[in-house]
């Protein structure tokens, strides 16, 4: 009694069937690629807005606030 030989033989078709719709990328979606990261020594000024400002005026509010009450009460 011999041991049968392993089939070799495909069962599906030698051909691929025609693709419906192409390859989607995701190339093609991309709009603005992600910008490179900077190295922990880059002192370049950042490309964002500086919040210094608004962090200023956030903190100077209250006193200036108060300020025109007084006045306004003298």
């Amino acid at each position: 009694m011999t041991a049968m030989p392993i089939c070799r033989h495909s069962i599906a078709s030698p051909s691929r069937p025609p693709r419906e719709r192409p390859i989607v990328r995701l190339s093609d979606y991309v709009i603005q690629r992600r910008s490179a990261p900077r190295a922990a020594n880059d002192n370049r000024r950042s490309r964002l807005a500086p919040v210094w400002p608004w962090a200023v005026a956030a903190a100077a509010a209250p006193a200036v606030t108060a300020a025109l009450i007084l006045t306004r009460l003298i």
